[in-house]
């Protein structure tokens, strides 16, 4: 199956993009045709704002077919973090939340140098987002 987006070939009982993680449209849940609400940007984040009442944005790290993360510092433990909002179209998803959820599960049972390690995942004002460590350096694509 090819995707949309980026038109690389995947398997045919792929949700989402191996590349760039768009939604695939085979699937009967998912429009070819998204309603408006759906295909609406990732509100941005403002250098300087508080997300969640907590989350102090220091800058936009990068972004992806899941959503955005940003550099912040959590105001309540005063250490700089990574907060990646997940993207609308994608949290609307039932099972792709609980993929997160289990995700979130195992990966904190794993530690090594190699792997980020992930704190939460949370929910504020219907955006989901996942608070991990924040590694110094190039970012992955690099």
């Amino acid at each position: 199956m090819k995707c949309p987006k980026c038109r690389s070939d995947n398997t045919s009982d792929s949700r989402y993009c191996k590349e760039c993680a768009a939604p695939l449209t085979s699937f009967p849940e998912i429009s070819a045709f998204p309603a408006e609400t759906l295909s609406m940007p990732l509100n941005e984040l403002a250098t300087g704002s508080v997300f969640a009442g907590r989350y102090k944005i220091i800058e936009e790290l990068g972004k992806g077919g899941m959503g955005k993360v940003y550099k912040v510092v959590d105001q309540e433990l005063g250490e700089k973090m990574a907060l990646k909002l997940i993207r609308p179209e994608v949290a609307t998803d039932v099972k792709t939340i609980e993929r997160f959820r289990n995700e979130l599960r195992l990966a904190r049972k794993i530690v090594h140098k190699n792997i980020c390690r992930m704190f939460d995942l949370n929910q504020q004002e219907g955006t989901f987002y996942i608070t991990m460590e924040f590694v110094p350096g190039e970012d992955l694509r690099k």
